[in-house]
């Protein structure tokens, strides 16, 4: 059952969550270098 969690919601949830913070952190640091 390699892909079970492709079926959780709790997994997606998780993913999103990750995704999104590294797009803002990775945003946050981009303008934070270009400050500089």
């Amino acid at each position: 059952m390699l892909f079970a969690w492709i079926t959780d919601p709790n997994a997606w949830l998780a993913l999103g969550t990750l995704t999104l913070l590294e797009i803002v952190l990775g945003i946050d640091n981009i303008i934070f270098l270009l400050w500089w």
